[in-house]
């Protein structure tokens, strides 16, 4: 039985059936092929993909090499709207920064650039507020 690398996790709403699969072929065809970048930045700052197409790419990609999640999803007749679908974020971090670092750093890059404030010269006036203000 092959090790999982990157679990990924779908679990129903009412904890009846759960299901944990292996997503780091999908993870490394992303990266390998430069797709779908802001679901991989998202991903390595430990946050999910926020759109749905993330998740069923992956698991249309996935189940074609894997007959126990294909039997799983036919089971249940696919993902429903109140599943909770999780990620193992370091173990996505830790496959890109091994295998693709250039991708890594062009990825943060975004994340550490200096953001400026600029402020307006002078005071401003906050007495149209005030009223705002009081407690009742």
């Amino acid at each position: 039985m092959a090790r999982e690398k990157i679990r990924f996790t779908i679990t129903s709403a009412d904890l009846q059936s759960a299901y944990i699969c292996d997503c780091q072929k999908w993870i490394r065809h992303l990266a390998a092929n430069g797709l779908k970048t802001d679901d991989l930045h998202r991903l390595i700052s430990g946050r999910f993909p926020a759109g749905k197409l993330f998740v069923l790419d992956m698991l249309e990609f996935l189940r074609k090499s894997d007959p126990h999640l294909d039997r799983f999803l036919t089971g249940r007749k696919g993902i429903q709207q109140d599943d909770h679908l999780s990620i193992d974020y370091a173990a996505v971090r830790q496959l890109l920064n091994q295998e693709f670092p250039e991708l890594v750093v062009r990825l943060t890059a975004g994340d550490q650039a200096k953001t400026v404030v600029k402020r307006r010269t002078g005071s401003v006036d906050l007495a149209p507020l005030s009223p705002l203000t009081r407690k009742r």
